[in-house]
């Protein structure tokens, strides 16, 4: 461990009391990852009100496709923030000098490619997915515009990432409420008020992107991070790369096996119903991720005080986090869940206010809803397997989760149950996930016990 002096807020998450540290970290998480929940649901929200249900199917086709984008961000994001943490517990300043610059080259890199495919094959990712007459032309005008935007969207992301990674949580949470909060607001200015339609809820996300951006790199260019950041140099260091890849590849991973997941569920959705099956799966998944992101929130307050730990070898720390974080994810995460399984109705109302819903799509939400107290511990445990640098278990649990299991199941149960088959999918692949998880998990921190470790 090297003896380079190190700023208050690192000390006090190698010290402090692992309890103070969750609600400290956890709560401004919570709350700048639940305003974005609110802000995805709100773009459905809007776009339903206002534009009706061809224009909600639209947008819930192009979605998967935004994964992309978003698995880039992660990409970037979680392998910068994990080397950057560990390279502050372990007082290692040249790393963190160059990883601002590498990270911004590889946003813009990637970016670019990501916007130029989007933009020429839009008509065909949206008509692979599902989408013909109306919907199709809808769903390129949206997912058009939100590629023009990527860079914003990619580098904003990632930036915030890595203001986390030092610890400022407050600070990132901060920029996200911003920046949600601007998107909200220009929702109905753009579809309404300006008449923009469908395009309008695009531009309106782009321009919040471009606030957010604006604001991180503010941020770094202001001296704000604790660490030295050299802003002079913005090329890929190849010292850097490999790790930020490495870890990267794994959070990239679940964002585009959610993305190969949707695209197997809706083309699935086509085949076995109709246009109301496609608004309702679309309506349901922006209920579960704004379930979900109070979860991210823990997620996000766990990985600097993991990474930091673990580059001081300070591991019983690193265990002890882990369990903490994970018990208050999943405590309320279950409190959450008992309301949406009681009354499912009403968010789903918010979604689509002019719907009636039949017991059985109301049987068939509560079944894609009924295991979710074990997603807390899933996000959990892959964000301490890329904190400290583990990618390939990290890999391996967002690939056996979203693809070896999800994959053949989604596939054979619609053939029995239709299209409700599809939402029993995530009772056996999220029950079976947890058994792998307390595996690995129970390996793992053997393995930090072990001499080689001290």
């Amino acid at each position: 461990m090297s003896d380079t002096p190190k700023s208050e807020l690192t000390q006090e998450i190698l010290t402090e009391n692992v309890w103070k540290l969750l609600w400290r970290l956890s709560m401004p998480a919570i709350i700048g990852m639940s305003i974005n929940g609110i802000n995805a649901f709100v773009d459905g929200l809007y776009v339903g009100q206002f534009l009706g249900q061809e224009a909600l199917a639209a947008v819930s086709l192009a979605f998967p496709l935004m994964m992309v984008t978003n698995g880039i961000s992660a990409m970037i994001g979680v392998g910068s923030s994990s080397l950057l943490s560990i390279a502050i517990g372990a007082g290692n300043l040249d790393t963190q000098r160059k990883i601002f610059g590498t990270m911004t080259a590889l946003s813009l890199i990637t970016s670019v490619v990501l916007s130029i495919l989007g933009i020429i094959f839009a008509p065909q990712l949206i008509g692979f997915l599902g989408g013909t007459g109306e919907i199709l032309a809808l769903g390129v005008t949206y997912y058009r515009i939100m590629m023009i935007g990527a860079f914003f969207r990619i580098f904003a992301v990632a930036a915030n990432t890595l203001i986390r990674a030092e610890g400022k949580i407050k600070e990132a949470m901060v920029f996200s409420i911003i920046a949600a909060v601007l998107n909200i607001i220009l929702n109905p200015i753009f579809i309404y008020y300006l008449d923009g339609g469908i395009a309008g809820a695009a531009w309106a996300t782009v321009v919040a992107m471009i606030i957010f951006t604006l604001m991180g790199i503010w941020y770094f260019w202001a001296g704000k991070a604790n660490y030295p950041v050299s802003l002079r140099t913005y090329s890929l260091s190849r010292d850097l790369l490999k790790p930020i890849l490495s870890v990267g590849v794994s959070a990239m991973m679940l964002q585009l096996m959610f993305f190969v997941q949707q695209v197997i569920v809706f083309r699935l959705l086509a085949q076995y119903g109709d246009d109301w099956d496609i608004a309702f799966m679309g309506s349901s998944y922006r209920v579960l991720l704004l379930i979900l992101f109070p979860s991210f929130g823990f997620a996000q307050a766990l990985q600097p005080v993991v990474g930091i730990n673990f580059g001081a070898r300070q591991y019983d720390r690193v265990r002890s986090s882990f369990t903490s974080f994970g018990l208050g994810a999943t405590g309320l995460m279950t409190i959450v869940w008992v309301f949406i399984m009681w009354e499912p109705a009403v968010c789903l109302s918010w979604m689509m206010p002019d719907a009636t819903f039949t017991s059985k799509d109301l049987w068939d939400f509560r079944m894609m809803m009924l295991t979710l107290p074990t997603f807390p511990i899933f996000f959990m445990t892959t964000t301490m397997f890329q904190a400290i640098g583990n990618a390939r278990i990290a890999g391996f649990l967002i690939v056996a989760r979203e693809l070896l299991l999800f994959v053949p199941i989604v596939f054979i149960l619609p053939l029995f149950y239709g299209v409700s088959g599809i939402y029993y999918t995530g009772v056996p692949v999220n029950c079976i996930v947890l058994v792998i998880m307390f595996i690995s998990l129970n390996r793992q921190f053997r393995r930090l016990r072990q001499p080689a470790y001290q």
